[in-house]
C-alpha cells in the first residue's frame, strides 16, 4: 500500500478505536482504560518488534533515550487523550485533538526541511479549518456552547493536541533509524512506565483529589468488569495497529502528508457521536467534512 493509503487506514483505525475508547471510560474511568490499553500495547508491539529481529539490532543511546523520553510524554497525552473522551463532548473533543495533524505538517515543513507546494498548503489549511468546524458545536444557547468549548475535555484536548503534533515530528526520527516497530515498541515502554507511575501516584493521593478526578479518571463507583477489561484491551491493539501503519507510512511518505492524513479519524467520530451518543450533525460539521474531503485532495497532489 502507498503512504497516502496507510495514512488514512490509520486515521480509521484511530477514529473506531475512539469511539471504543469514549464508550468504555465512560464505564470504568478514563485512567483506567489508559493503564489497560497501554499494557496490552506494549506486549503486542514488543512481540512484533522481537519477531522482526529488534534483540540484534545496534542502538544509539542518545536515539533510544529521546525515544523513551517521546514515550513519557506520550504517557502524558494519552492520560490527557481518554480523559478528554470521557470527559465529552465527543463530537467537539476528537476534532480538538486531530487538529494535531494540521500543526505536525506545519512543523514538519519547519524543521525536517519537507517541502509543500501551494496546493499542498492550500490543502493543509482546508483539513485543519474542516476539523475546526467539525468542532463547532451549535447547539443550544450562546451560553452553553461557550461552556463546551470551554469544557474540561476540550482543555484536555488542547494538552493532548499538542504533545500528539510535537511527538509526531520527533517520532519519525526513530522510525527512519531503526523501523516502525522497534520505535514503537520503545516509545511503547515509556508510555508504560509513565501510566503506571501516575495511576499510583494518583491512587496514593486520591482521598485529598477532587471528586471528579476520583470519578472521571479512576472509575471511582464503577465495577472494574470483566467486559471492561476486555474493551480497554481492544482499545489498546486497536491503537497500536493503527500506530504500526501509521509508522509504516511515515518510513516511506513525508511526515506533513502522512501526519496531515491520519488525523482524519474525526469524521468516523463525529457520525459516531451522532449515531451512537444523539449528538446531532449540524451545517458548519457537514461544511467542516465538505472541507476536509477537499483537503485530501489538495494535500495528496504530486509535487
Amino acid at each position: 500500500m502507498s503512504p497516502i493509503s496507510l495514512a488514512l487506514l490509520s486515521a480509521a483505525l484511530w477514529g473506531a478505536t475512539d469511539l471504543v475508547t469514549t464508550y468504555v471510560g465512560r464505564q470504568i474511568g478514563s485512567l483506567r482504560v489508559v493503564v489497560i490499553a497501554v499494557s496490552t500495547s506494549l506486549v503486542l508491539a514488543g512481540g512484533v518488534a522481537i519477531a522482526r529481529g529488534a534483540l540484534t539490532q545496534e542502538y544509539d543511546p542518545v536515539i533510544v533515550g529521546a525515544t523513551l523520553l517521546m514515550g513519557v510524554g506520550a504517557g502524558v497525552s494519552y492520560i490527557a487523550v481518554f480523559t478528554a473522551f470521557r470527559l465529552g463532548p465527543l463530537s467537539v473533543v476528537s476534532p480538538t485533538i486531530s487538529a494535531y495533524g494540521a500543526l505536525s505538517a506545519f512543523l514538519a515543513a519547519l524543521f525536517l526541511n519537507e517541502i509543500l507546494t501551494t496546493a499542498h498548503v492550500l490543502g493543509v489549511v482546508a483539513v485543519g479549518g474542516g476539523i475546526t468546524l467539525l468542532g463547532l458545536r451549535t447547539t443550544g444557547s450562546g451560553r452553553e456552547r461557550r461552556a463546551s468549548l470551554a469544557s474540561p475535555g476540550v482543555a484536555f484536548a488542547l494538552i493532548g493536541l499538542l504533545f500528539f503534533a510535537v511527538i509526531t515530528v520527533l517520532l519519525t526520527i526513530p522510525i527512519k533509524e531503526y523501523g516502525w516497530s522497534t520505535a514503537i515498541t520503545l516509545s511503547r515502554i515509556g508510555n508504560f512506565v509513565t501510566v503506571w507511575v501516575i495511576l499510583a501516584v494518583v491512587r496514593s493521593k486520591r482521598k485529598a483529589l477532587p471528586r471528579w478526578v476520583r470519578t472521571d479518571l479512576l472509575g471511582e463507583g464503577h465495577a472494574l468488569t470483566r467486559r471492561g477489561l476486555l474493551l480497554a484491551g481492544i482499545v489498546g491493539i486497536g491503537d497500536t495497529i493503527a500506530f504500526f501503519v501509521f509508522a509504516a507510512a511515515l518510513e516511506e511518505g513525508p511526515t506533513w502528508a502522512v501526519s496531515l492524513l491520519s488525523s482524519l479519524g474525526p469524521i468516523i467520530v463525529v457520525f459516531g457521536g451522532y449515531i451512537g451518543y444523539q449528538e446531532r450533525l449540524r451545517r458548519p460539521q457537514i461544511l467542516g467534512i465538505a472541507l476536509i474531503l477537499l483537503g485530501i485532495v489538495l494535500a495528496t497532489l504530486p509535487a
